[in-house]
């Protein structure tokens, strides 16, 4: 009987140490509102389970002698570093310094690039706190954006971009700003795409 639930809990352990891996490993790809909070209730859960577990088990090691029942602090650790890898890399690529941010704020839903400063890019389309991630490379010259590829979740239509002064009028003022346009091969642009607005921007730091 004490094998028999000592599997059950070590199926129990792979289960919950999955589901948290392949979590852990889309947050790289897409992003929901609620994503968060069941995380950090799975894990909890996962944590709680896990220290119960190596209770009971450790305990019959200790009686019985037999390596089998370490196979869940091993299992256990395993999912953990496995876990906090992914964590730590996806921070990483996220976390690179930032060339040139740009921005387009459709109300319900954004996009936005994050060039960074190594020659990848971020590209991230959200709505209604759903959040979907691309990733690539790119190539700057001068205020001419070159991507690695065309077609970016039905916005980016082109693989060029170009950097233009755009004055804004207001009521009581005029006022320039950065936007980046979607052109052609002869940089003419094209019409009827989305326009961003550049909203970080250290090319001259």
């Amino acid at each position: 009987m004490k094998r028999q639930n000592h599997i059950i809990r070590l199926l129990i352990l792979v289960t919950i140490g999955s589901i948290l891996t392949y979590m852990t490993y889309q947050f790289k790809y897409s992003t929901f509102f609620f994503d968060a909070t069941v995380y950090v209730v799975i894990s909890l859960m996962g944590i709680t389970f896990l220290a119960w577990t190596l209770f009971k088990d450790i305990k019959l090691f200790r009686i019985k002698h037999e390596k089998r029942y370490l196979l869940t602090s091993i299992t256990g650790i395993a999912f953990i570093g496995i876990i906090l890898t992914l964590n730590w890399k996806i921070d990483s690529t996220f976390d690179k310094p930032t060339l040139l941010r740009i921005y387009y704020d459709g109300g319900f839903n954004g996009t936005g690039i994050d060039f960074k400063i190594d020659g990848t890019y971020i590209f991230d389309n959200s709505a209604m706190g759903l959040s979907n991630y691309q990733y690539g490379t790119y190539e700057i010259k001068s205020n001419v954006i070159i991507l690695d590829k065309t077609g970016l979740d039905s916005v980016i239509k082109s693989n060029r971009l170009e950097i233009r002064q755009k004055t804004n009028k207001y009521p009581d003022r005029s006022e320039d700003a950065e936007y980046v346009y979607q052109v052609n091969k002869s940089g003419e642009l094209i019409p009827n795409e989305i326009e961003f607005r550049v909203v970080i921007d250290n090319r001259n730091e």
